[in-house]
C-alpha cells in the first residue's frame, strides 16, 4: 500500500513538472512590414507560432533586442511569458523593469497613424533593453532614435514608476530557449506581441514559481490520497 501511495505521488510530482517543459513553442519569422529606418526593418515581424495544439500564422510582433540578429525563414524554439508574470529577478539577463516599460511601449503601436510613429515606439523599445547598442554604437542607426523616442520611453518609464501595470495584461513575451537557437547566428532576440496567439487558447509559459506551486499541490493531493487508502484499511473501518 505504501509502496504504491509512494509511486502515485512520484507520478503526479513529474506530471506537475511537465508544464515548464513540454509547452515552449516554436517562433518562425515569415517576414517584415516592410518599413525600415537607416536600413533597419521596425515593427511589425511577422511570425508563425506553433505549439501543443497551436499553429497561428501572421503573428505580428515587435522586436526588443537590438543587438541579436535573425533572418526571415528561420526558426528556433523560444517560451511565451506573460508580461504581467515576469518577476523581480528578470529574464533572459533583462530585468523586469525594463519588460514593463517595453510592455507600456509596444502598446502605444495602437495610437500610432503613421510610419514615423512606429519608427519612433519601435526605437523606444530598442533603447529600454540596449540603449548604448540601439543609439550610439553602430554609424547611420542613431537618427533613428528622434526625440519622440525619447519622450517614449520617459513617459515609459513615469508608468513603470506609477506602479500601476494593469497595461501590461495581454502583453506577452518570446524568450529564446538555448539549444533551440538557429545555428548560425547565436542567440534570436526576445519579440512581444499583444494578446496571445489562438486567442489565448494556450496560457503563456510563466517562471519557477508557478512550476513549484504546481508541484506543491501534486504532492498534498498524493498525501491525501494515501491517507484515505491507510484510513480505509485501519481495522476500525473495515467491519
Amino acid at each position: 500500500m505504501r509502496m504504491k501511495s509512494a509511486a502515485l505521488a512520484l507520478l503526479l510530482s513529474l506530471v506537475c513538472l511537465l508544464p515548464r517543459t513540454s509547452f515552449a513553442d516554436q517562433l518562425t519569422l515569415t517576414g517584415v512590414g516592410g518599413q525600415s529606418t537607416d536600413g533597419i526593418y521596425v515593427y511589425p515581424y511577422d511570425f508563425t507560432v506553433t505549439g501543443p495544439g497551436l499553429n497561428d500564422t501572421n503573428v505580428a510582433m515587435s522586436c526588443l533586442s537590438f543587438n541579436r540578429e535573425v533572418y526571415v525563414g528561420e526558426s528556433w524554439t523560444v517560451n511565451a511569458v506573460a508580461v504581467s508574470a515576469i518577476t523581480s529577478a528578470g529574464l533572459d539577463g533583462e530585468s523586469q523593469k525594463d519588460f514593463i516599460e517595453d510592455a507600456w511601449l509596444y502598446n502605444q503601436y495602437a495610437g500610432a497613424t503613421t510610419q514615423q510613429q512606429i519608427s519612433d515606439i519601435q526605437f523606444a523599445l530598442w533603447y529600454v533593453m540596449d540603449p548604448t547598442t540601439a543609439v550610439t554604437s553602430e554609424s547611420g542607426y542613431t537618427s533613428g532614435y528622434s526625440t519622440s523616442s525619447a519622450s517614449l520611453d520617459a513617459s515609459a518609464l513615469a508608468a513603470f514608476n506609477s506602479g500601476n501595470y494593469s497595461f501590461d495584461a495581454n502583453d506577452t513575451v518570446y524568450v529564446p530557449v538555448a539549444g533551440g537557437y538557429p545555428t548560425q547566428d547565436g542567440e534570436p532576440q526576445i519579440f512581444m506581441d499583444g494578446p496571445l496567439p489562438g486567442g489565448q487558447s494556450q496560457p503563456p509559459i510563466t517562471p519557477e514559481p508557478t512550476s513549484l506551486v504546481l508541484l506543491g499541490t501534486g504532492l498534498l493531493g498524493a498525501v491525501g490520497i494515501m491517507r484515505r487508502r491507510l484510513f480505509d484499511a485501519s481495522p476500525e473501518t473495515t467491519k
